[in-house]
């Protein structure tokens, strides 16, 4: 279904986000599957949380979230190599919506 791009919204993204990496050949996945993996649960649960969160409290429950991984990062919390890739990946979908929301956050996650 075609949209006029003023009812496109935060879910049509993540929707987009989601099939395309379900979807996308550009790359091996084999060689990408903890991130993608990462990205899919993030992607999953920004989904359930758009529908019914408004826009403070989604932004803060994910800048928490980050704040939370970049902690664990700085004590290297994490040492498994899968869990640090698909923490990356949870980690850089987390960024990519919350940018689309404010581009800001690409930058200045402590707000």
């Amino acid at each position: 279904m075609i949209k006029k791009l003023n009812q496109f919204t935060l879910v049509d993204v993540i929707e987009r986000k989601i099939h395309f990496t379900n979807t996308n050949t550009i790359y091996d996945k084999i060689d990408f599957e903890d991130m993608n993996e990462g990205e899919l649960q993030a992607y999953h649960e920004m989904l359930a949380d758009v529908k019914e969160m408004n826009e403070s409290e989604f932004v803060s429950k994910y800048l928490n979230i980050i704040n939370k991984l970049t902690v664990q990062s700085e004590n290297e919390e994490l040492t498994d190599k899968r869990e640090i890739e698909k923490m990356s990946g949870y980690n850089n979908a987390i960024v990519s919506i919350l940018e689309c929301i404010n581009p800001i956050y690409e930058y200045d996650l402590e707000e």
